[in-house]
């Protein structure tokens, strides 16, 4: 379920931290952001992936991992490399009272007629677990999840867009108005001023944010944010920048201790964690390096983890 805003204080900080980020979407796909998006998160597995760090920590090997692991196989059948032919996954959703709706925009180069093929394939063997449904001449493969309350529905919507939701009617929806405009200007401009070279990145405006179904003191926090914006970069090291536009100077305030003892929760948990699990060690030290500020009606949160820290704990020193 597309349930993606749910803040206590720690949770606000991980969101905001660790999945907090700035979007724009798959330019080259055809299909846009459906009109009512107020909250988008994107992964740019291109940036990701092409970045000094990756290289360095050899992700050139995951590949060969992929095909040994179960469905592997298939994959490499349809001549389909996650690591190669996926650009970017963006997750839209209008928020507020429709949580529950979101579509999901995976951008790329797809070979849409064996993808194809191979799904109305599982549909005649599997149909407990794939059902076809006609929209236009595109076909919907509603697939059954295990362990999952509802079905996702999915549709192959060019060589370059693959489209999914939890909603058959959403998903029809956004198709039917793509190349219409965002219907929030706030959120469209700020989709607009964000960095495509971002690898993880975010933007919502404040109606996207569920408040009246939050309790107190979340609710007074979260109805004092105008829209959030920020991103993720990642390069030789991973840097963390995150604006919050509050509707008063006092909101930015409150925000930013709200944020200094979720950090500090944050920080004792992982420190026990971490303990344990010595891998987690950077994120624990990704936390650590984490500050905040406050300026007029704007909050800032701010890391960097060294490249090095995270060679060093996956790889090994030397």
């Amino acid at each position: 379920m597309f349930k993606f805003w749910r803040f206590t204080p720690f949770a606000l900080v991980m969101a905001l931290a660790v999945g907090s980020i700035a979007i724009s979407f798959a330019q080259d796909s055809g299909i846009q952001l459906p009109p009512d998006t107020q909250a988008l998160i994107r992964l740019n597995f291109r940036a990701m992936i092409d970045s000094p760090l990756a290289k360095k920590m050899g992700i050139e090997k995951a590949s060969e991992i992929i095909k040994s692991v179960p469905g592997g196989e298939i994959l490499a059948e349809m001549g389909f490399d996650p690591l190669k032919d996926i650009d970017s996954i963006t997750i839209a959703a209008p928020g507020g009272g429709d949580m529950e709706k979101g579509l999901i925009i995976v951008a790329g180069k797809f070979k849409s007629e064996k993808l194809v093929a191979k799904a109305n394939e599982e549909a005649k063997n599997n149909k407990d677990k794939v059902k076809t449904h006609k929209a236009g001449e595109k076909t919907i493969f509603e697939v059954i999840i295990p362990e999952q309350q509802v079905p996702m529905f999915m549709m192959i919507a060019s060589n370059s867009t693959i489209l999914a939701s939890t909603q058959k009617d959403y998903l029809e929806k956004a198709l039917a108005n793509s190349g219409s405009k965002l219907s929030n200007k706030d959120f469209s401009a700020l989709v607009e001023k964000l960095d495509p070279k971002l690898a993880i990145s975010m933007v919502a405006v404040s109606s996207a944010f569920p408040s009246k179904s939050l309790p107190e003191p979340a609710k007074a926090i979260i109805e004092g944010i105008d829209s959030i914006g920020g991103g993720i970069g990642v390069d030789k090291d991973i840097t963390l920048s995150v604006n919050v536009f509050t509707k008063d100077e006092e909101s930015s305030k409150k925000l930013k201790e709200t944020m200094d003892q979720g950090m500090a929760q944050a920080l004792g948990f992982l420190g026990l964690m971490a303990a344990q699990q010595k891998e987690l060690t950077p994120v624990l030290e990704f936390v650590k390096s984490m500050k905040t500020s406050s300026k007029a009606k704007m909050m800032s949160l701010e890391g960097k983890l060294p490249g090095k820290m995270i060679e060093d704990a996956i790889l090994g020193s030397k």
